[in-house]
């Protein structure tokens, strides 16, 4: 786990702004707690990145077999206001636990930076005036009471 928070810590700082999925088996995450128990997790890296860096929580994605944590690190663009209308590409790396090795890997996945800022504008509509960090549950669903209109 070292030598990987070390490759991430290398990666802030030489790109400043990036976008870390983390891809994690679901069935390690608490059920009744998925938004808290994802972060819970992850802890032992994000004490490390929030020493030197803007660390934002925004969103844990939950799905049958992978549950995915986003978090930006140094996006000092980010306007909650604005947040839903905001699809500026991040770089997105993804820092995935293994189910069979239990071993963490750290890799850039360029393909994923549009989608990805896509996928989170569209988190901020849904979600209305709520701020993040947000859950979307794709095992019971999602509920969104209070969308914001563009």
């Amino acid at each position: 786990m070292n030598e990987v928070n070390e490759h991430v810590l290398k990666t802030m700082q030489d790109l400043t702004t990036i976008r870390i999925i983390i891809d994690v088996p679901t069935e390690i995450i608490n059920p009744e707690n998925y938004l808290g128990s994802a972060f819970e997790l992850v802890k032992p890296f994000t004490n490390s990145w929030e020493k030197y860096h803007g660390v934002r929580k925004i969103v844990v994605d939950v799905y049958p077999r992978h549950a995915y944590i986003v978090i930006d690190i140094n996006n000092f663009s980010y306007d909650f206001k604005l947040a839903h209308l905001q699809t500026f590409t991040i770089p997105v790396h993804i820092l995935r636990l293994s189910r069979k090795s239990k071993q963490w890997s750290f890799f850039r996945r360029e393909l994923e930076d549009r989608r990805v800022a896509k996928d989170i504008a569209e988190l901020h509509r849904c979600n209305g005036q709520n701020q993040p960090p947000f859950f979307a549950d794709h095992i019971r669903g999602s509920v969104y009471l209070t969308p914001r209109t563009t």
